[in-house]
């Protein structure tokens, strides 16, 4: 059997599993390599396991075409410095306790608004409309925190629809870093022209 290995551009997981469904989607299954996480509490380290917390299931980017899915059981602690010694459930870097994708995932969705409306990408990705206004909502900022960019060689501007014929826009302004991948800077609004 002829093999490769395609990186899911997700840190300190080790793949468990790999199922490929009746619905034509994948879905990965993975533990996290970290030990530890800090008490939601007091904020100390915190390396005794106690359990799990509940399986969460995440969108991610689209393999050979077909659907993705990330599959983890997060490990929960206990604090033995707090009162009453509480659990908290581990979070990892690579997505968003509120966000039902990995932030990878986000970041390709927001990319793939440019040049084109929510609506086109809501159909595309086969995601619903809701879904893709949380994404431009929960990662992409009215203001933009400029000292994190020491220099902007090149910006692009994009007006999007949100629906055609609605006039209803977003202004999407993106830079291209040094690694030379696409990062949105923040978007604005545009005020209804008065009929």
């Amino acid at each position: 059997m002829n093999c490769f290995e395609i990186p899911l551009d997700i840190e300190k997981v080790k793949i468990e599993a790999v199922e490929f469904t009746v619905d034509d989607e994948i879905i990965i299954t993975v533990t996290s390599t970290v030990e530890g996480t800090h008490c939601h509490r007091c904020g100390s380290k915190i390396k005794q396991v106690h359990g799990n917390g509940r399986e969460i299931i995440l969108r991610h980017l689209s393999i050979l075409g077909k659907p993705t899915y990330i599959r983890i059981t997060p490990k929960r602690y206990q604090c033995p410095y707090c009162k009453k010694h509480p659990t908290t459930t581990q979070k990892l870097e690579w997505y968003d306790v509120r966000s039902p994708h990995t932030k990878v995932y986000e970041t390709h969705i927001l990319l793939s608004l440019v040049n084109s409306t929510v609506v086109d990408v809501s159909i595309k990705e086969g995601l619903g409309y809701e879904a893709v206004q949380g994404i431009i909502n929960r990662r992409v900022s009215e203001k933009v925190n400029w000292k994190e960019f020491k220099e902007l060689k090149e910006i692009g501007i994009d007006e999007i629809a949100r629906r055609k014929g609605h006039q209803d826009f977003i202004t999407l302004v993106t830079t291209r870093l040094a690694t030379g991948a696409l990062r949105v800077l923040g978007y604005w609004k545009a005020a209804r022209k008065p009929r």
